[in-house]
């Protein structure tokens, strides 16, 4: 792996921080409830009855929940063919304790820390949280069970990330949580319109300047042919222009292909830690940014677009030409709108030397969590990995009661039955692992199975290549064969270079900052794009930023990386 930062390993023992929205998407930085220490052993009761008279364990558990998921007739998240399995099959009595959705979760997860009562298994995404629990002897000890208890499949996983994840649910050298890993392969890329390319004549650009003539072309000549001036070119999110890793219609490749590296903190050749987003290279992209917006090449509208579901029409009603997404970011309505589209997918644009940055991301983006009362933990670590093993299909007799009960009909029903909820445990490299299959078989007509091989793998594969011979084009074919095939294709470029930032988490002092800190820089991005503001502006920022918090977060990074 190439990088221009050094990389550095960080030992839990020195931090004393907390994820943000990086990670996990959650931390809103309200007050947190204070937490306790537990009371002595003689207290223990998590709520559940454990090893029972009949052999049987009982867990309770809590986990986040997705809005709007309709379920077969009979299944309830608290009561299904999945929990009747693993009791059935495991005796162990899978109690929901309860569930939320979004930053609900963590709002009653904080509750629970302040009445004392929390679940044997519970999710948590918000680091600030983990670690109050950790340090103050509320989770079990892992360490001296994980290894002997956990399912060879999540061992395998765990090994693909090189210990990476584990570095951030070790607390003084001790292993607190069993940790999900953010997936490689989730970068952003330049998405366009192959069509509209081959219609006027145009290669699939490379560069800044190539990407500023593509767009030119897309808003000036009539792309879709269609007689009228009509056309946007680049669509941009309104809510935040820029968010790091994994950001649909961002505008993060600009900024990298121009050495700014925002949201991230990053270390110079110096040594030196410092903000993304008060970087010199910063104000530079915004310039190139305001002129493109100036002459129209942004879409002139993007501001007032209201989530990314008015941005994302702009795309799939036919009008737009481009966008910045992961390689999953292919949007179905764009067929099911217009059967003959073809999209194209670039890693693009490329700075001075070729290369497309880009930065990785943290090493973690959940965990699942034993509490410090659960009297056996040892048990609890292994139905989890035993969940997932079942979760991805490695069982050929639950799989049969499971789609007799039809709770695969999507997958975010499938996880609302699943005791591990929206907690996904996959291969760091599995977007790509599965990508190179998928092109495999279309390229040559058959492939290699790899270790850890799902029936959603297999799936994807044979989707991918109907839509590809033509065989059965549908929406469903249609996202396969552009994720996986098209997508996918561009992650073994050698343009590649992925940095490490210097540091992801948040610091102690950011439950009260970021909020602030976080607005005030997204006002930026958006007022000096659209030219409310002069770039010059970026100036005033950078000192305000320093002003009302980012110096003292800034120190504390340092302190924490002992600089």
């Amino acid at each position: 792996m190439k990088r221009n930062r050094k990389k550095r390993l960080f030992t839990i023992a020195a931090i004393v921080a907390v994820t943000g929205a990086a990670i996990c998407g959650c931390g809103n930085g309200s007050e947190k409830a204070p937490i306790n220490p537990p009371e002595n052993e003689g207290t223990k009761d998590s709520g559940s009855d454990q090893s029972g008279k009949d052999g049987m364990t009982t867990f309770t558990f809590s986990k986040s929940s997705f809005p709007s998921v309709t379920l077969p007739d009979g299944q309830t998240p608290d009561n299904n063919v999945v929990l009747d399995y693993i009791r059935d099959n495991y005796q162990v009595d899978m109690v929901l304790d309860w569930q939320a959705e979004g930053s609900e979760y963590n709002n009653k997860l904080s509750l629970n820390i302040a009445s004392g009562s929390l679940p044997d298994i519970f999710y948590c995404n918000d680091y600030r949280t983990f670690l109050q629990l950790a340090q103050n002897g509320l989770l079990a000890d892992l360490t001296d069970i994980y290894d002997d208890n956990i399912s060879e499949t999540i061992k395998g996983i765990d090994k693909s990330y090189n210990g990476r994840n584990f570095e951030p649910v070790t607390v003084d050298g001790r292993i607190m949580a069993i940790p999900a890993g953010n997936l490689d392969g989730q970068q952003d890329v330049l998405w366009l319109r192959k069509d509209w390319l081959d219609n006027l004549g145009l290669k699939v650009p490379k560069t800044i300047e190539d990407l500023e003539k593509v767009l030119t072309a897309f808003v000036n000549d009539d792309p879709d042919g269609n007689g009228k001036n009509d056309t946007v070119g680049l669509i941009v999110d309104a809510t935040k222009p820029v968010a790091g890793y994994n950001h649909p219609f961002g505008l993060e490749p600009i900024f990298y292909a121009m050495n700014a590296y925002p949201s991230y903190w990053m270390e110079n050749e110096q040594g030196e830690v410092y903000y993304g987003s008060t970087g010199a290279e910063v104000k530079e992209a915004l310039a190139l940014l305001n002129d493109w917006y100036k002459k129209g090449l942004i879409d002139k509208q993007f501001a007032t677009r209201i989530g990314s579901g008015e941005t994302e029409a702009m795309f799939t009603s036919g009008q737009a030409g481009a966008y910045f997404g992961a390689v999953h970011s292919n949007y179905v309505d764009a067929f099911t709108n217009n059967q003959d589209i073809e999209l194209v997918a670039v890693n693009a644009p490329l700075d001075g030397s070729g290369k497309y940055n880009y930065v990785l991301p943290s090493p973690m983006a959940a965990m699942l969590c034993i509490s410090a009362k659960c009297s056996d933990p040892a048990k609890a670590v292994e139905i989890i990995g035993i969940g997932n093993d079942l979760y991805r299909g490695f069982d050929e007799k639950a799989n049969e009661i499971f789609n007799a009960a039809d709770i695969a009909a999507s997958s975010n029903g499938r996880r609302a039955v699943f005791p591990q909820g929206s907690v996904t445990y996959d291969y760091f490299d599995i977007i790509k692992k599965l990508g190179k299959t998928v092109q495999e078989q279309i390229d040559t007509g058959s492939y290699t199975e790899y270790e850890g091989m799902t029936q959603y793998d297999k799936d994807q594969v044979v989707l991918a290549s109907q839509f590809a011979d033509g065989s059965d084009k549908n929406e469903v074919s249609f996202k396969a064969y552009y994720y996986r095939y098209i997508g996918s294709r561009l992650l073994d470029d050698h343009a590649l270079n992925p940095l490490e930032a210097a540091y992801y988490y948040t610091t102690d002092s950011s439950a009260s900052l970021q909020t602030e800190l976080d607005t005030l820089e997204q006002e930026m991005y958006l007022s000096i794009i659209i030219g409310e503001k002069d770039v010059d502006y970026f100036d005033e920022f950078v000192s305000k930023w320093n002003s009302i918090g980012g110096s003292a977060l800034l120190k504390e990074v340092n302190q924490v990386l002992g600089k």
